[in-house]
């Protein structure tokens, strides 16, 4: 096989030598083989070398019929070469050898002729060699007799008949010199008589005794058997046959009669009840009330006790680790070990703490329960005030409200006994359930929203991804109309949907507040791409609160539209208004808003218009560029304050405007002028 694998790796076309590795392991049937397959080769090395076959020598002539008739035994050198054709005159030393031809001796005495030739070493390795092998052959030979334990005239009497029966051997040998050999057959029936006989002797000696013939199997024997009589069993025809017969038999029995075998087993027991050596029986629990309603109170002592030990932490102990000498707490019930305090332990001593410290220690648990009858605002918000534990406990996770997103629809759509506490399918449902001053949490994904939208009539939070708003996506069918006079939004970008363009476009906001509504937001974006109105829409009186890094963008009309009323009042930092078909930010009816290092940019009207009289402004280190109609646009009676602002344009402003940098893109760079 590896010489196949060689000569097909020069085959496909490798021209470097190819080298074998074989991973053998000791003592081991694998280690036989290749034992035995090195054997094969040298053999055929033997063969191919001594009847001089190779490349080098010429065609096979006609064969010699006269030659044929001289060899006597084709298994010689001379037999191969016949076999061959191979002629006298190839051979140079032939008639020599014909001369000279050796008379055939037998293995023994061709090895005692090499062991003369060799030194001492190579003779005992030559010996070692060959009982090395022998031992090896018979270990795969089925009829190789086993030996005996013998005694030491045994072993003189054994040793006196190997010495006889060298000499026969001896004298056969002589005798049979020159003469032809006995045939192959005749000489395996001899060993197969010999070893038989030899086998019967030594069991007429040892006996059928198991024992006696496991401690003379080889392991590999002894395997062989246990394989065959416990795993894999042979059944011959006559066992199956009996087997067969016997549940045909037990078919054709009669039947039992069980009434009459019940009835032998009562009176037995029975016997054994009258005298005294029945220890248990079958009893009826009716006949024994008292000992049920023992046994069920002891069952409920055993339960309750069990469970006091488990709440007062009396299954713990602290015990000290051999190794490293620090302390660890170990479970005496269950055989828990942990290094950390056990959770009983730590709550029982908060608990002890508080009685002895006062409210202001009471444990963190113990105070969210409380605090889950209280109103989140204003109540539990006042309760935030009172010290650093109770403000804890107020911000504690299971008061947040949790709405899953449109990609976790199996959990959305499972019975609601099945969800998570405080968790809701849709924000239309934790709108519904939520408290004023509670906060809704919005994990990464996508929520559906339908006309008319999220209206927010009492103070809430909206929580999303306050790093990356584009992770929390509310698609927008209506508009965010907030009427509560406060609350929160953070992390969240609202949106048209995308399946919503080619149909007739809304008109209303993406969010609206209006009446005495206020909130404040952060890092949040608003997109009305899909709407012909507004991005965002304020109106009412008072302060609509602080909106600091917003994105307002793809407003149908204006981008921000303030409708001013008594004492309305907007405030905008750093915030972007971008992208909408009219102008960016358009204040009316006495709006006043500022805007603190926003930008405006790619509008089609103004930045910044004050549609009517009476607005005010203030500009504060803003950025304006490229909005189509103009930088800002005022009414008479309109104040503007600016300072620190940069205005972009693409041509020479025709006058300058105060508190600006004008930055001239096309032609260069014009000076600001600062008025």
């Amino acid at each position: 096989m590896d010489a196949q694998a060689q000569d097909r790796a020069h085959r496909i076309g490798q021209t470097r030598d190819v080298h074998i590795y074989r991973l053998i392991t000791e003592h081991s049937i694998e280690e036989n083989i290749l034992k035995k397959a090195q054997k094969k080769k040298n053999l055929d090395i033997m063969v191919m070398d001594q009847g001089k076959f190779n490349a080098s020598m010429p065609p096979r002539q006609e064969e010699d019929s006269n030659k044929s008739e001289d060899v006597k035994d084709i298994y010689t050198k001379k037999g191969l070469q016949a076999i061959l054709g191979f002629t006298n005159d190839d051979e140079p030393d032939s008639n020599l050898a014909e001369e000279e031809k050796p008379q055939d001796i037998s293995k023994d005495e061709m090895e005692e002729a090499m062991a003369a030739l060799e030194d001492e070493d190579d003779a005992k390795a030559l010996r070692a060699a060959r009982k090395e092998a022998e031992e090896d052959q018979k270990e795969f030979d089925e009829n190789t007799a086993i030996p005996k334990e013998r005694s030491d005239d045994d072993e003189e009497d054994s040793d006196k008949a190997k010495s006889s029966k060298g000499k026969r051997k001896l004298k056969e040998t002589k005798g049979r010199s020159g003469t032809e050999s006995k045939p192959e057959g005749d000489e395996q029936n001899s060993d197969e008589k010999d070893l038989e006989k030899e086998f019967a002797a030594w069991q007429s000696t040892e006996g059928f005794d198991a024992k006696a013939i496991d401690h003379f199997m080889s392991p590999m024997e002894r395997y062989g058997l246990k394989f065959r009589e416990k795993i894999d069993p042979f059944y011959s025809i006559f066992y199956i046959n009996e087997q067969r017969r016997k549940m045909e038999a037990m078919e054709g029995a009669e039947e039992i009669d069980m009434e009459e075998v019940e009835r032998q087993k009562a009176m037995e027991e029975q016997q054994a009840i009258d005298n005294q050596d029945l220890l248990a029986t079958g009893i009826r629990p009716e006949d024994l009330v008292r000992q049920r309603n023992l046994y069920r109170r002891e069952k409920i002592r055993l339960r309750s006790e069990k469970l006091r030990r488990k709440i007062t932490g009396e299954l713990w102990s602290q015990k000290v680790d051999g190794l490293t000498k620090k302390p660890f707490w170990y479970n005496e019930e269950t055989g828990e070990a942990t290094w950390d305090t056990p959770l009983v332990v730590a709550e029982l001593r908060a608990e002890d703490l508080a009685a002895r410290e006062g409210w202001g220690h009471l444990p963190i648990k113990l105070l969210t329960h409380i605090m889950g009858f209280l109103f989140p605002f204003p109540e539990r918000q006042r309760c935030s005030a009172v010290c650093r534990q109770w403000r804890i406990a107020v911000s504690d996770i299971r008061f947040v409200v949790h709405v899953y997103p449109a990609e976790m629809g199996a959990l959305a759509n499972r019975d609601p006994s099945k969800r998570h506490y405080n968790h809701h399918a849709t924000i239309e449902d934790a709108l519904a359930n939520a408290l004023p001053g509670d906060t809704i949490e919005l994990g990464d994904g996508h929520y559906w929203v339908n006309d008319p939208g999220i209206i927010v009539d009492k103070p809430l939070r909206f929580v999303g991804d306050e790093n990356n708003p584009a992770n929390v996506v509310i698609e927008m069918s209506g508009s965010v109309q907030w009427t509560a006079k406060g609350g929160w939004i953070e992390g969240i970008t609202f949106r048209r949907p995308k399946m919503s363009s080619g149909k007739t476009l809304p008109s209303f906001p993406m969010l609206e507040i209006g009446g005495a509504g206020r909130m404040d937001m952060i890092h949040s974006v608003f997109d009305n791409d899909g709407s012909t109105g507004p991005v965002v829409n304020i109106s009412g009186s008072g302060k609509k609160g602080k909106w600091q890094g917003i994105v307002f963008r793809n407003g149908g009309s204006a981008g921000i539209h303030i409708d001013g009323g008594e004492n309305l009042e907007a405030e905008f930092i750093e915030c972007t208004i971008k992208g909408n078909r009219s102008d960016g930010l358009c204040a009316t009816n006495k709006a006043r808003f500022r805007c603190t290092n926003c930008t405006v940019e790619n509008n089609e009207g103004y930045g910044i218009r004050l549609a009517t009289a009476g607005c005010q402004a203030e500009l504060l280190e803003s950025r304006f560029k490229d909005n189509a109609a103009g930088i800002i646009k005022k009414e008479t009676h309109c104040v503007v304050t600016s300072r620190s602002n940069t205005a972009f344009l693409t041509g020479k402003p025709k006058k300058q405007i105060p508190g600006f940098k004008l930055m001239l893109l096309k032609s260069g760079l014009v000076p600001s002028l600062s008025l």
